[in-house]
């Protein structure tokens, strides 16, 4: 980003960032990167003025806001490199190129002193134990300020060590053109201006223009309409008010026509891309064994054995702008109490299997989360004890791994569902109720299976200990305002109704606890008073409120797209990452 006043801000989409100013801001910014007076010493100022030492509460007092599940710093168990530790990783297949005195950026030294990249690339690398997504990163941004100098450096990368991937269509440049040619620039003048220097990257291969983030043959690329370029094939909505929709046709002309968003939808801006997106959404549950809710809100209790269908959209035909979906549930052949053996999600193609537990499948092959499937349309997340599956524009499921599992659409979806989870119409009447009909309309009857019969009723008049859930002072009362408990007190009753069973209390405790901390509740500790504790595995502990998908291996190679809530569950040990189903040394990592 440039704007006209010289101000320069850089990202490489990962963790490398720069922010480059005239010298005629000396003196007058604050914030992290210091005030730009020339004099390192004076840096750490809060934002009152006063100066500190300690780099924490430097860089707490200018934090944005609080964000749940992140802290300020290391509070226990830090891993901190001693000088020997460091050792291991001065020599040329790690940070040691960089101070190489014949090495690649040998011409850059004079410079660019290469002494702060290399103590913290030592830092990074001793950190996740040699992990060469870690080296390659630490040596990109000291090329990245050389080549901004335009100071030639020599090829680094080999086949072997921080080889670079590119995507279809692009090969790899030490020294490629810092405004290459797109598809936006044959049909306007290009803003980018042609620097001195040279960068190292990804670039389109000849014959082929960049659109967008992909390159393209020129026939494939895109329209430029009202100062904007659209890719081939992309809607959108040209007008504030989103009352017209517009196609980029292939031929680089664009079509639009009237439009307008429904009743219950608003035209806002959302990830960057205008259009009519929903104003609220349904929300069906699975409150344990025997507990559902439906969108409408109905209440059941169903007993079946069987696998179900939860809730189903039918492809209507090209014009239908819903993402069709099946979620299936297949229960466990238990009279009393059948539990959720495995949910099943079927959406753009792919089947998704998460086993009670924590076994995932993609169409019946094992796989480790996060993943992004469909191009980018599906993702799959670990949120603290739970899996998380989001669908663009569509369903977006929630299951603890053991009976408690909540499916979100957005109000779009009204009247199109079918299956335990209703017809998503408003009406709770017409939802249907007895095991004979839920069981004939949506389950598949096997020999080995039942759709099973009426549970008891069971009284609300003295709610024992599904009490807590409701206690206006109790450990949950910062969530009512969010989630109400009479639904989740009903079903916890239902699962201990006519015995009392510690294991399901605390399970109804933990749905609860989950729709909360979905919707944004203030959650308190619970666990221990209600004698509910959560397992970790070795190398990892309990955290009310943590961010588990920010912590897996698949973060060292790519930024993975995690909700941006936190739950509870279990937080690797400091120097370790998620790795699947266990916390692994950050060098034990993939790829």
């Amino acid at each position: 980003i440039k704007t006209d006043f010289e101000v320069i801000v850089t990202f490489d989409w990962y963790s490398y960032a720069r922010v480059i100013l005239p010298n005629t801001y000396s003196g007058a910014v604050c914030g992290l990167c210091g005030n730009a007076d020339g004099d390192p010493q004076d840096d750490f100022a809060l934002p009152d003025g006063q100066q500190v030492a300690d780099a924490i509460q430097f860089a707490d007092s200018w934090k944005v806001a609080d964000v749940p599940g992140c802290g300020a710093g290391c509070t226990e168990g830090c891993k901190v490199c001693t000088e020997a530790e460091k050792r291991a990783y001065r020599g040329d297949k790690h940070c040691g190129l960089l101070v190489k005195k014949r090495g690649p950026f040998a011409a850059c030294h004079s410079a660019i002193d290469p002494a702060p990249y290399f103590d913290d690339c030592l830092f990074d690398t001793c950190l996740y134990e040699g992990h060469q997504e870690t080296v390659c990163r630490s040596l990109s941004a000291y090329v990245t300020a050389c080549q901004s100098e335009g100071i030639r450096i020599k090829p680094w990368r080999t086949i072997a060590f921080c080889s670079l991937i590119c995507p279809p269509n692009q090969h790899y440049e030490l020294c490629g053109p810092t405004c290459p040619a797109t598809c936006r620039g044959q049909e306007a003048a290009e803003e980018c201006e042609e620097a001195k220097f040279c960068a190292e990257g990804c670039f389109c291969d000849q014959g082929f223009l960049l659109s967008g983030d992909r390159c393209v043959p020129l026939s494939q690329c895109g329209c430029w309409h009202q100062e904007r370029y659209y890719q081939a094939g992309e809607e959108f909505f040209a007008c504030p008010r989103c009352s017209e929709r517009c196609v980029c046709k292939g031929d680089g002309a664009v079509e639009c026509q009237p439009a307008g968003c429904g009743a219950a939808e608003v035209c806002e801006v959302q990830d960057g891309v205008r259009g009519c997106y929903p104003r609220d959404c349904g929300r069906c549950q699975v409150l344990g064994a025997v507990s559902y809710s439906t969108f409408d809100g109905h209440p059941l209790r169903f007993a079946g054995t069987c696998t179900y269908t939860l809730a189903a959209v039918e492809d209507a035909g090209p014009e239908d702008p819903l993402v069709p979906f099946v979620v299936e549930v297949e229960k466990e052949n238990n009279q009393e109490a059948p539990a959720i053996r495995r949910l099943l999600v079927t959406v753009h193609g792919v089947t998704l299997g998460m086993a009670r537990g924590a076994q995932w499948e993609v169409d019946g092959e094992q796989h480790l989360l996060p993943l992004t499937l469909a191009e980018g349309a599906v993702t799959v997340t670990q949120e603290g004890a739970h899996r998380v599956v989001q669908v663009q524009g569509g369903p977006k499921l929630l299951y603890d791994g053991q009976n408690y599992a909540v499916l979100t659409l957005p109000s779009t979806y009204h009247g199109r569902t079918k299956g335990l989870c209703g017809d998503f119409n408003g009406d709770a009447s017409n939802d249907l109720t007895t095991p004979q009909e839920l069981g004939d309309a949506w389950g598949t009857l096997t020999p080995t299976c039942t759709h099973g019969s009426p549970p008891p009723a069971c009284s609300s008049d003295t709610p024992g200990p599904c009490g807590v859930l409701a206690e206006a002072t109790g450990p949950f009362a910062g969530c009512h305002g969010v989630v109400a408990p009479q639904e989740y007190v009903a079903g916890c009753l239902q699962e201990q109704c006519g015995r009392e069973d510690a294991a399901a209390l605390c399970r109804s405790l933990q749905a609860y606890a989950a729709a909360c901390q979905a919707a944004g509740g203030e959650l308190q500790e619970w666990r221990a008073a209600a004698k509910c504790p959560l397992s970790c595995p070795p190398n990892s502990r309990y955290e009310l409120c943590t961010r588990s998908c920010d912590y897996a291996c698949a973060g060292l190679s790519a930024g993975a797209r995690c909700t941006d809530k936190c739950f509870e569950g279990c937080r690797c040990d400091e120097g370790f990452l998620f790795n699947g189903a266990e916390c692994v040394p950050a060098g034990s990592c993939g790829c």
